[in-house]
């Protein structure tokens, strides 16, 4: 039987990376530099409570938390301008945290620094929270994001 000699042409198929290999140490899991010790409060409470809490733990932004699930973001920003406006008249319910929420971008473990910059700066608002299905693993802040990139820039 002769010996017959057939070629295989293999294909490969074009995949991209968003960074090369070399750079993907250059862009850390937000795992590795989002914020663990979270601090969070009901939609039921009043603004002047997230205000003293926020004050009490050195944190600008509160996630709201509806049992497990998590329905958003208080930023101190919101809070303190919605507070200078001053006392709300007799007979206006105060402000709840629930009336001020945010909708917050979240990201998946696995996301790096970069899809949490990208998302704060599509969101508009300088925090996404990490998350697993509707588990709520941590936040990262735009504070988070420079002190990651200034640890970044002195070991090199």
């Amino acid at each position: 039987m002769p010996h017959v000699r057939q070629e295989i042409t293999m294909t490969r198929r074009p995949f991209r990376l968003d960074a090369p290999p070399e750079a993907l140490d250059d862009d850390p899991p937000v795992t590795e530099l989002m914020t663990h010790r979270i601090v969070a409060i009901v939609p039921e409470a009043d603004l002047a409570v997230a205000l003293r809490l926020m004050d009490a733990h050195g944190v600008r932004h509160l996630p709201v938390l509806d049992g497990e699930r998590c329905v958003g973001l208080v930023l101190e920003t919101d809070v303190a301008r919605l507070l200078a406006g001053g006392r709300p008249e007799p007979g206006v319910p105060r402000l709840r945290v629930a009336d001020v929420c945010r909708t917050a971008p979240a990201l998946e473990p696995a996301a790096r620094r970069s899809a949490a910059a990208r998302s704060m700066h599509a969101g508009g608002i300088d925090a996404v929270l990490v998350t697993d299905g509707d588990r709520l693993l941590g936040i990262v802040t735009a504070t988070d994001l420079i002190r990651s990139l200034a640890a970044d820039g002195g070991n090199r």
